[in-house]
């Protein structure tokens, strides 16, 4: 059937077809980003935990600095570098200032506006993504237990390790303490809180096993060469990592632009293997 307008209805089809008419801005036109308040302030504000290698570690006397000049004095780690590589990006005149935050208060630190950004291995989970905004993930991991290699052979798989007086350590907060509780209902869950010495533990024989990403215990593994080993071959699950930032979807598109050029320069690849190479202390 053919539309006839009359006049009245034209009318009302133009003054209708004004509202997107490319003069008129869009309705976020006319709102401030956070983009624009960190342009303005000079600076990027990025919250991280400090106690996840090789992503993000909080300097001690006892660490040993790389030879090439480190960017940043108090932490060091893959996204470390990669929060100045994200300020010269944004062509800030002064470094990234590093807030320390706790894996179970990112959202709520972030939401709070403690920081633009938390980057340090964060994973992308469902329950964070209902208060925050991810990026494109940079990583692909998984959970994996380690486990002390003369025991590597007693645990295949996440029955074996969901046993009675099977001791599980873990730190309180995150996706790992998460996991644990999620699929373990016979093991010893025992908490410790700094991420540092969970594995320390495991060497002691205070515990037998960590549940962790993939990329962690690979990384833990070349530290404790023939004392620590990966359990499983394949990891127990699907779980990637990112960057968490406010929900302001210009500055969260800006990220994502930042991601993709360092995923397809290789510029990424080229950060992460250094520090997975980087002779770390052993807590």
């Amino acid at each position: 059937m053919v539309k006839i307008f009359t006049p009245a209805l034209l009318t009302a089809a133009l003054v209708g077809a004004q509202i997107t008419t490319p003069d008129s801005p869009l309705a976020y036109g006319n709102l401030t980003s956070l983009l624009d308040t960190i342009l303005a302030r000079g600076y990027i504000n990025v919250g991280t935990t400090g106690d996840y290698k090789p992503f993000t570690y909080l300097v001690t006397n006892q660490t040993s600095l790389p030879d090439a000049s480190s960017i940043n004095t108090t932490h060091i780690g893959a996204d470390i570098d990669a929060a100045q590589s994200l300020s010269n990006a944004l062509g800030l005149p002064n470094p990234p200032r590093l807030i320390r935050t706790a894996w179970a208060n990112i959202t709520s630190d972030l939401a709070a506006g403690k920081f633009d950004i938390a980057m340090g291995g964060v994973s992308l989970t469902l329950a964070r993504a209902r208060s925050v905004f991810f990026s494109t993930p940079v990583q692909r991991v998984g959970k994996t237990a380690c486990v002390r290699c003369a025991d590597a052979a007693k645990y295949p798989d996440l029955a074996s390790l969901d046993q009675p007086g099977v001791k599980v350590v873990v730190n309180p907060g995150g996706t790992n303490e998460a996991f644990d509780r999620a699929n373990l209902k016979s093991a010893m869950i025992v908490l410790v809180e700094d991420n540092n010495a969970v594995y320390q533990a495991i060497l002691d024989g205070e515990a037998d096993a960590m549940i962790s990403d993939r990329i962690e215990v690979e990384l833990q593994a070349r530290i404790h060469t023939g004392e620590l080993c990966i359990a499983n071959a394949e990891p127990f699950n699907f779980e990637e990592l990112g960057y968490t930032v406010p929900r302001d979807i210009v500055w969260k598109h800006f990220v994502d632009a930042w991601v993709h050029v360092q995923l397809g320069s290789g510029a990424w690849n080229a950060t992460l293997e250094k520090w997975l190479n980087y002779k770390w202390p052993a807590v």
